[in-house]
């Protein structure tokens, strides 16, 4: 029941967010990574390090690259928290730009029967290195809310799940039209994407593991920063995971 309901709920959420405003196919892009994880105390305690390149123009040139640092600890059952910092290197048309995010999560998770729930809540804040205030440094803070839901077959090694995620973004930003002539400070609030994964993933061992999926990213129109029509991105991912 729950698993129904909650399907029900994410399909028509991006279905009516689809509705709700017009938007243009902008890219096919890939997000390939490969992660190391830890596990301490019990496996309460868990390190990981990834390193991603993610690809765009139809998948042929590189859109960034980032390495990523993460702890999570389980202080309750079914119940952990998360803290990370990832550094990121964008293409951008003049060249590559330094960025920096700090996150953290709340995580919940549980079982029933065959499926299992989990759900995150993630604060993020990001931020370009090397720019001041007065050239346009203003931090991006998010507040993502994620949905996901796994199945696990019987003897089957490839078990499907699906997720969804809503993404909430507070920014300030200025405009300046030209060189002579800079808008205040204003900040833009509201629902910026909605996101929705289908994927599986492939133990070879208890060391190694493969993560497949694909993903459809929907920018909104609501958004003030959004100025055109919004895009839509279809993106494939791997992610190669050795739990040490």
């Amino acid at each position: 029941m729950k698993f129904s309901l909650l399907i029900i709920a994410l399909t028509f959420s991006f279905l009516s967010l689809h509705a709700q405003d017009s938007s243009i196919v902008r890219d096919f892009e890939t997000w390939n990574g490969v992660s190391v994880q830890k596990s301490f105390l019990d496996k309460k305690l868990d390190l990981q390090f990834t390193q991603e390149f993610r690809f765009k123009d139809n998948s042929t040139k590189i859109n960034n690259y980032f390495s990523e640092f993460e702890a999570s600890y389980e202080f309750y059952k079914n119940l952990s928290l998360t803290g990370g910092f990832r550094f990121t290197r964008d293409n951008r048309k003049d060249g590559y730009i330094s960025m920096g995010r700090l996150y953290s999560d709340l995580n919940y998770s549980h079982k029933l029967s065959r499926f299992e729930f989990a759900y995150r809540f993630r604060f993020q804040h990001q931020q370009q290195f090397g720019l001041s205030k007065d050239d346009g440094d203003f931090p991006a803070i998010k507040y993502r809310l994620r949905a996901k839901i796994s199945y696990n077959i019987k003897n089957w090694k490839l078990d499907p799940y699906i997720s969804g995620e809503l993404f909430y973004t507070h920014q300030a930003y200025r405009i300046q039209y030209i060189p002579e002539v800079t808008e205040p400070t204003q900040v833009a609030n509201g629902f910026e994407k909605f996101r929705l994964t289908v994927g599986t993933s492939y133990a070879f061992n208890k060391t190694i593991k493969l993560g497949a999926f694909y993903r459809i990213e929907r920018e909104l129109k609501s958004y003030p920063l959004f100025y055109n029509t919004p895009a839509i991105y279809y993106i494939a991912g791997l992610q190669l995971k050795f739990n040490l």
